[in-house]
């Protein structure tokens, strides 16, 4: 479901994000989860991304182009990392 690949996209930027942070974990996972939180989509490259597929889905109209995500965003997906969701930067 889109709401769910969102949901999940967005909770994988807020684990690589408290996983960057986490003193307790090794420095290289640590530099690791840094170096590919750079290139990860934050909150509103999601949003965008979700609100350009509905603009496309509405010249397209294609059964064969589902919609993928969704531009709603929960702040509850992410109450449970500590560090919060991927903002950018």
């Amino acid at each position: 479901m889109p709401v769910e690949r969102t949901r999940h996209l967005i909770q994988a930027g807020a684990f690589l994000r408290d996983l960057s942070a986490n003193m307790d974990v090794p420095k290289d996972i640590r530099a690791e989860a840094y170096r590919l939180l750079r290139h990860f989509p934050s909150v509103s490259d999601v949003q965008a991304i979700a609100a350009n597929e509905a603009k496309l889905l509405e010249v397209a109209s294609s059964l064969f182009y589902p919609n993928l995500l969704v531009t709603e965003f929960d702040p509850a997906w992410v109450s449970s990392y500590k560090h919060g969701p991927h903002i950018g930067g």
